[in-house]
């Protein structure tokens, strides 16, 4: 099994694991971005309120 999907990787030139790797980077950079938005959203409406 590991001879097929290692030829099927040289095949596609892709290597799954990198691939789910860098994956779950890109997730975590995106979920804390959101959470960075969420929080200066959450500060201007709160400054927004009390003018």
């Amino acid at each position: 099994v590991t001879s097929i999907d290692n030829q099927r990787q040289s095949v596609l030139g892709v290597a799954s694991d990198d691939e789910l790797t860098s994956l779950i980077k890109f997730q975590h950079a995106y979920n804390a971005a959101a959470r960075y938005i969420n929080v200066i959203d959450q500060m201007l409406e709160h400054i927004v309120t009390r003018i």
